[in-house]
């Protein structure tokens, strides 16, 4: 009796170690679930990512010149930089620009869910317009948009990126968010 609870916790224990080795970050998992690990490190490095981001997807847009060199320090997915660069072109192709200019960049919350994955909620006020793309003449006026924010970051390489986000007007509320859809 006493070897088949022997063999049984062993069996056990090895699968569990089997899987703790086999996993990635598994140390760092298991200390951000025991409570013990530093959070105050990545929600600096969450904050810092979302201002390169929003810096960058703002110079992006203004110059809609060559994007080859700013897309590689633009921290977002393929599929962010692929709809930026599909918009750019689209503004292109009429002759304009569409100039982003932030005004205010506050997060409300940074939410840790594990040591590589944050949902954070900010608030934003962008001035948009629409400018000739050569002469950089006005083709619009001025448009405040006060707006919310949802990102979704990743941490990869150990840097964060941005893998998604929605946008909400600045008085919505946001919908609790399906945790199992948004990790890839």
């Amino acid at each position: 009796m006493i070897k088949n609870i022997l063999s049984i916790s062993c069996g056990i224990l090895l699968a569990l170690s089997a899987s703790f080795f086999a996993t990635d970050n598994a140390a760092e998992n298991l200390r951000f679930h025991l409570g013990v690990y530093d959070t105050a490190a990545d929600e600096k490095q969450v904050e810092n990512t979302l201002k390169l981001f929003n810096r960058n997807f703002a110079t992006l847009f203004n110059t809609g010149g060559d994007l080859s060199a700013a897309l590689n320090e633009f921290p977002a997915a393929n599929m962010i930089k692929r709809r930026v660069v599909q918009e750019i072109n689209d503004w292109a192709r009429q002759d304009k620009v569409l100039v982003y200019d932030k005004d205010v960049f506050e997060i409300e919350k940074i939410d840790l869910l594990s040591p590589a994955r944050a949902v954070v909620i900010a608030r934003e006020v962008w001035f948009l317009n629409v400018q000739n793309r050569l002469a950089r003449h006005k083709k619009s006026g001025v448009k405040a948009s006060p707006i919310r924010v949802r990102y979704l970051l990743k941490k990869i390489d150990n840097k964060w990126s941005v893998i998604e986000y929605e946008v909400f007007g600045k008085d919505d509320t946001i919908p609790v968010i399906n945790i199992d859809r948004i990790w890839l």
